[in-house]
């Protein structure tokens, strides 16, 4: 069914189909014609069962789920991790760039750029039966344009540092592995836990404050926007996020700002050798970490912040402080604020059992001091 139905959607775009207002469809976020789902006679009916997902939806998918579709790597990660990616067929560039992580997805066979621009023909092509997308997607339009095609959504925000434990256990549901997802989520709450320990009576008062970068400079994480993830990321660390006000979404930062507030800690997430504000499993070189700080402390007036005079400057990657829901960002992060109380803390070593359960070697170099 899927070679006939790949030539009928083929043969629909070759004749030229547009979008509304005259422009020509995109062909990465273009929705396949119905008419092409009549191709051939439905398949025989097959059990199904009702899964809620990372939202709290309640879906009905095809049972047991063999043939799923992913958008964001925190996503692949967490089903992974749980024992079930062998039921993955496809995923976002954003993922599959990385060939020595994910080496059993093709970057030429993917289902779009990100989870916000995904290509419904490529989707239906693979013969998927579910899309799972994170929350920050566009899930309203992907079920549109793919339940007349008998593909279901589910939601699931894996890179959520606020409702991890919910979106793993949401993946032990959809996939039928709770035992797993169990494990995995005691495995999260117990580093969680000993974070909290870490963190047990420090007043607020005496919470020092974090100016995050990520990838552009003054490029910051606000509450409320698409860097939602990582402003959680230093809350769970203890910190205050310089730039933690709601209700500066949609704003350019004030780079006089920082220098009026004189973080005790500056945080650069870079991509590294990836595609931008994402992450891979090879960190960036000694060259790139140089050049990237390098930039940094040469902005009027940066040489002179705190946090510069003392060292407290430190480079990381996407891949490594997001891991598992940022949770290893936050450990990270908690670790260089208050050394003191984090002595048992050991960011390196959860990095490596993630690792670990990702089936991958443990990998330095995804963390950079400045010197």
């Amino acid at each position: 069914m899927k070679r006939i139905l790949a030539v009928a959607l083929a043969v629909l775009f070759s004749l030229g189909m547009v979008a509304c207002g005259g422009q020509q469809a995109a062909p990465s976020s273009s929705a396949p014609s119905q008419a092409a789902a009549s191709v051939e006679q439905a398949p025989a009916a097959q059990e199904t069962r009702v899964v809620t997902d990372g939202l709290g939806r309640q879906v009905e998918v095809p049972w047991p789920i063999q043939r799923a579709v992913v958008a964001n790597r925190y996503n692949s990660e967490l089903i992974r991790a749980c024992g079930a990616i062998d039921r993955v067929v496809g995923v976002d560039t954003n993922t599959a760039q990385d060939r020595a992580y994910w080496s059993q997805f093709d970057p030429e066979q993917v289902i779009g750029t990100g989870q916000s621009d995904l290509n419904y023909e490529q989707i239906v092509a693979l013969d998927a039966q579910v899309l799972i997308t994170p929350k920050n997607g566009t899930y309203e339009q992907d079920i549109e344009k793919l339940e007349p095609f008998g593909i279901q959504v589910l939601v699931v925000t894996g890179w959520d540092a606020a409702d991890l434990p919910n979106q793993i256990d949401a993946i032990g549901r959809i996939f039928g592995v709770e035992e797993n997802a169990a494990k995995l989520k005691e495995f999260y709450q117990s580093n969680a836990q000993a974070l909290a320990d870490c963190l047990e009576g420090l007043e607020e008062a005496d919470k020092k404050t974090v100016y995050w970068e990520y990838g552009d400079p003054y490029t910051t994480c606000i509450p409320g926007t698409s860097n939602d993830g990582w402003h959680n990321m230093l809350v769970q660390a203890g910190a205050v996020n310089l730039f933690g006000d709601a209700s500066l979404a949609g704003q350019e930062i004030d780079p006089e700002q920082i220098l009026l507030a004189d973080p005790d800690l500056i945080i650069k997430t870079s991509s590294g050798p990836a595609l931008k504000n994402t992450g891979v499993y090879t960190p960036p070189t000694q060259q790139m970490y140089e050049e990237i700080v390098e930039e940094m402390v040469a902005r009027p007036g940066w040489s002179e912040l705190t946090a510069v005079q003392e060292k407290n400057l430190y480079c990381t990657t996407g891949f490594c402080a997001g891991g598992l829901g940022k949770q290893i960002g936050a450990l990270y992060t908690a670790k260089w604020l208050y050394p003191e109380r984090t002595e048992n803390l050991d960011p390196d070593g959860v990095f490596d059992q993630w690792m670990a359960m990702q089936g991958v070697e443990p990998v330095s170099g995804h963390t950079y001091r400045l010197p």
